[in-house]
């Protein structure tokens, strides 16, 4: 009886965080029967919750010596084992637990948190039906919040949206102000292109959680695919104001404002300078390399990216791809979250392969330095998933930032940026980067088609449609009402002519409506309009139908307007003052097609009305444009891995010559 009056206080001092005085009655207990099974494992949690986890496991199986068939026992054992990194013997423990009373809520939420866990953490998709399943169970025991929003996470994660959104509106039945739910479901709607509906589910999140940061920065990737870039912007601003230390949500903003004609280079290269110097600058370690400063040496070189897999990287990796492997090993640190037949593909051209997307930051910097790799090079920038943070560490004697981001990093880490004349000519952009310059021959990258594109069509679509198709295929954030304006002119030029263009989201109709008010708005004919959908099949094929394309400004295509030109299209650039307005300028000039550079709009519109309006060279210019495109330094892929390799040596000597 005294025992148990002792327990009781025990657990009355343990439940308000009394530690010590609830282990002060607990010893008393133990002293007199050392097996007592309730105080050994009352113990047990103690030490669990002070972090003592070792000293935890050890009484609490102790205590299931006393008492195997305890299910409570049972899953603070597994929760002490999941602590210690035993995973799989944590596993089994709740399993155990569960198989002792398939009905125990907790045990089933336990587990099911431990295998989601898991499951996301090594991408083990039994890991994670089982964790639905046993979600799936405890739901039927009792409605709870949270198994509701978990449900939905799974199947989200899974890419059943449609599962998830279900999960989400019954959730919302039972908790209708559960900001999570309403975030779940703003998440899914998002990803299958019901942005007007995403939109409406996060302004419910802000009435019931107004403070939420995350919610602000689901909505700014809505407004964003919307092609609303200065609300996007505003919006992941308020989500800073919350948590300025958030380095991806500064990536996320920086990003936008590459596509928003209202923010102005100098502008742009500011916020990147801010997010260097609050975020990423006062993380860079300060200790000797240890590379050998031999510059004649074979260097070693590592790729860091979260993108080797089916992306419009894996079309510029020439330096990978046409190697010279005796004088360059080459690492890749892999951060590719859902791996692919081109995964395995790139995976053949690298001498080392490192799967980095579970490791920390401060670990993948640890693993470049045991590589002792002499340049690193980033491939994300600030686009999704990147490893920013990683570069912040400076685990490399040299860093280079390409490819994936077309402006500064903003980091002091970062040595290098690449780019090439025509991009950036000499005097242009230097104050807008805090990288310096480094300027390849030709072009800042290499073009590989892809293998399955089809033949271009023998003859120019007006041929067959009596009219002039000008068309646009790029990402339609980039499309800025000034550039839609500027579209009017060109047709109002050009009688009977149409413009095609492939939009994300564009069989919803809500985001129909809303752009089709927008063109009209800004004076684009829209009965002479043709709206397609962004679909995988569609990949290629649109180019058959246009005889011209336009591209967008201040953000230029780049991927796309190789596409275009592989394809046997001409396009019509705009020329800007930095590099994301000037990619236009940088391929057409490598493809020997610089009189279809317009320096202002006036000469756009007058570039493209008078293409449209000279058959005779338009159908000339396509003729045989595949093939000149394919023999120019756009897609001499040979020729840019050695001016890269080139590149790489120069590099490696000015900073043994600077040491």
């Amino acid at each position: 009886m005294v025992s148990q009056e002792l327990l009781q206080k025990a657990f009355t001092s343990y439940k308000a965080q009394n530690f010590s005085e609830a282990e002060k009655f607990l010893r008393e207990i133990l002293a007199a029967n050392p097996r007592d099974a309730h105080a050994l494992h009352l113990m047990g949690a103690i030490g669990l919750d002070v972090k003592r986890y070792d000293f935890a496991e050890e009484l609490v199986r102790m205590a299931l010596a006393e008492e195997p068939n305890n299910v409570d026992f049972h899953i603070t054992l597994g929760s002490t084992l999941s602590q210690l990194g035993k995973f799989d013997e944590a596993l089994l423990t709740f399993q155990e637990a569960v198989d002792l009373n398939p009905k125990h809520h907790r045990a089933l939420v336990e587990l099911a948190n431990l295998s989601r866990d898991l499951g996301v953490r090594t991408r083990n998709k039994n890991l994670l039906e089982a964790a639905l399943n046993f979600y799936t169970r405890a739901l039927a025991i009792r409605a709870d919040e949270e198994i509701y929003i978990n449900i939905a996470y799974l199947h989200h994660l899974n890419d059943r949206y449609v599962d998830a959104i279900a999960a989400g509106e019954a959730c919302l039945k039972r908790y209708p102000n559960s900001y999570k739910a309403l975030l779940g479901m703003a998440g899914s709607h998002d990803f299958i292109q019901k942005y007007e509906e995403s939109l409406e589910y996060c302004k419910r999140a802000l009435i019931a959680e107004p403070d939420r940061y995350e919610i602000y920065g689901n909505m700014a990737t809505t407004l964003k695919n919307l092609g609303r870039t200065d609300e996007a912007i505003a919006a992941q601003k308020k989500s800073l104001a919350f948590v300025p230390e958030k380095a991806w949500l500064y990536s996320n903003m920086l990003l936008t404002m590459v596509y928003a004609s209202s923010v102005s280079p100098e502008e742009l290269a500011e916020a990147a300078s801010q997010f260097g110097e609050k975020i990423t600058d006062p993380l860079m370690r300060d200790r000797p390399f240890k590379n050998s400063k031999n510059t004649k040496r074979k260097l070693r070189i590592g790729y860091v990216s979260p993108d080797f897999r089916g992306h419009a990287v894996a079309f510029f990796l020439a330096p990978i791809y046409y190697a010279d492997k005796e004088n360059f090993e080459l690492f890749s640190y892999s951060k590719t979250e859902k791996e692919d037949l081109i995964t395995e593909d790139i995976k053949k051209y690298f001498d080392h392969w490192r799967d980095i997307k579970y490791m920390r930051d401060d670990a993948i910097a640890d693993l470049i330095e045991k590589d002792k790799i002499d340049i690193l090079v980033d491939l994300a920038g600030h686009t999704g998933h990147n490893s920013l943070l990683v570069f912040a560490l400076k685990p490399a004697p040299v860093q280079v930032s390409w490819l994936g981001y077309p402006a500064t990093t903003g980091m002091k880490a970062m040595d290098y940026r690449i780019t090439d004349k025509y991009a950036e000519p000499p005097g242009m952009t230097e104050h807008l980067n805090v990288e310096k310059l480094w300027r390849l021959p030709d072009i800042f990258c290499a073009y590989r088609a892809h293998p399955n594109s089809p033949a271009v069509i023998d003859h120019p679509p007006f041929e067959d449609n009596g009219y002039i198709t000008f068309g646009c295929f790029n990402n339609f954030t980039k499309i800025t009402d000034i550039v839609l304006q500027t579209w009017a002119k060109i047709m109002d030029r050009v009688p009977n002519s149409r413009l095609l263009m492939e939009i994300v989201g564009i069989s919803n109709p809500k985001i129909k409506e809303e752009i089709i008010t927008r063109f009209i708005k800004n004076g684009l004919p829209i009965d002479r309009v043709t709206l397609e959908p962004r679909l995988i099949t569609n990949q290629y094929i649109l180019y058959n139908r246009i005889d011209i394309a336009l591209d967008p400004f201040p953000c230029n295509g780049g991927t796309t307007s190789m596409d275009t030109l592989w394809m046997g299209v001409p396009f019509v650039t705009l020329a800007g003052k930095h590099f994301v307005s000037r990619m236009g300028v940088t391929i057409l000039s490598n493809a020997g097609l610089s009189d279809l550079i317009a320096e202002n709009i006036d000469d756009y519109v007058s570039f493209a009305v008078e293409l449209a309006k000279d058959q005779d060279k338009l159908r000339k210019l396509r003729e045989g444009l595949r093939e000149r495109f394919a023999a120019s330094p756009v897609m001499d892929q040979k020729k840019f891995a050695r001016n890269m390799e080139n590149a790489f040596r120069d590099m490696w000597k000015q900073w043994v010559f600077a040491k």
